[in-house]
């Protein structure tokens, strides 16, 4: 049975002939699930190694950048095998044979990430991501060695013409390679030191805000990506996305409501005229917590009513098909923009 988080999205890829195909380790091993569902293995705590993008089962695309910080949790095959009986006609057969419903009375039944992680990440990296400064550590060694060679040929050489420059220049060349690893150290010192205390303090901050909410850190994230995924799915040419780093994290309160700015870097993949493409895109988003409008998913399958009617309803639609009332958040935080 599909989840309420994952339903419109598989519905979406099943309409365009796409298959998407993830790996993920898991304890040294390679597990795999993907939209068709005809393999989806069961796991805890399990990062990404890869995404392979399939077109009426042709590969087109595969992408095996991610940030192995970042964890997933399916742990749903022991559920979705067991016999379950469907309340309102007392229909029995197995939770992943109900699509949705029950296939006899239509009755609205739910299945959500009560048992997942859609992709947490509850602590910064202390570290620098990018190797630039690399790069311009060697282009500074290479020209701090360069004038020194130069120095050095003029005041030990009797002539200084162009033979003189390319010694000079030689020499320096060859004192920046050894001096280098020298000037790496000095350099990362100086870089990555403030880099380490600054993810420090932004650990201490995230820590410090779950500490005194007393809130569900897998539950929080599990909603972000809920949220962020119906934002990024109202571009009709997108497909896909991938959380690439969670760069900064603010709480605050305001008319007596908690809010929480968080700013990611994301791929997101496009379908445009059978072809895939990607960006990497930074943006900052507002979650806002609104915990007593609630509808609480409890885990495995649930049955939704309507608070208004009694109806059995489908959640995901926002409202009751029968007396139309309005249906409250299945999240605890949603997006505020």
């Amino acid at each position: 049975m599909e989840h309420i988080s994952e339903r419109s999205h598989y519905d979406r890829l099943k309409k365009l002939g796409i298959n998407i195909k993830t790996q993920y380790i898991v304890d040294r091993n390679i597990l795999e699930r993907n939209n068709l569902e005809d393999k989806n293995d069961s796991f805890t705590n399990g990062i990404v190694y890869e995404k392979e993008y399939f077109k009426d089962g042709k590969s087109i695309h595969k992408e095996t950048e991610f940030d192995s910080r970042i964890e997933y949790t399916y742990v749903t095959s022991d559920t979705e095998e067991d016999d379950y009986t469907c309340p309102n006609c007392g229909l029995t057969c197995k939770t992943k044979d109900y699509d949705g419903m029950c296939p006899y009375c239509h009755t609205s039944l739910n299945i959500d990430y009560v048992d997942k992680d859609m992709g947490g990440k509850y602590h910064y990296d202390r570290v620098l991501k990018s190797n630039l400064y690399r790069i311009i550590t060697f282009i500074v060694d290479l020209i701090v060695c360069v004038i020194i060679g130069l120095i050095y040929i003029n005041n030990t050489s009797r002539t200084f013409n162009a033979y003189d420059v390319i010694k000079g220049i030689a020499i320096g060349a060859i004192l920046s390679i050894i001096l280098y690893y020298v000037f790496y150290l000095v350099d990362a010192y100086i870089i990555l030191g403030p880099i380490k205390r600054y993810k420090d303090k932004k650990n201490k901050i995230q820590k410090e805000f779950w500490k005194r909410s007393g809130l569900d850190k897998k539950k929080f994230y599990n909603n972000f990506n809920y949220e962020i995924s119906k934002y990024y799915y109202n571009n009709n040419s997108v497909i896909d996305y991938d959380i690439m780093d969670y760069l900064d994290f603010k709480d605050y309160v305001k008319n007596n409501t908690t809010y929480v700015d968080i700013t990611i870097e994301t791929r997101l993949v496009y379908f445009i005229d059978n072809k895939i493409t990607t960006s990497i895109k930074k943006e900052t988003f507002t979650l806002k917590h609104v915990y007593d409008s609630t509808i609480e998913l409890k885990e495995g399958v649930n049955i939704m009513k309507c608070p208004g009617c009694g109806a059995s309803i489908d959640a995901t639609l926002g409202e009751c098909s029968y007396c139309k009332h309005k249906i409250g958040s299945l999240q605890e935080w949603v997006l505020e923009r």
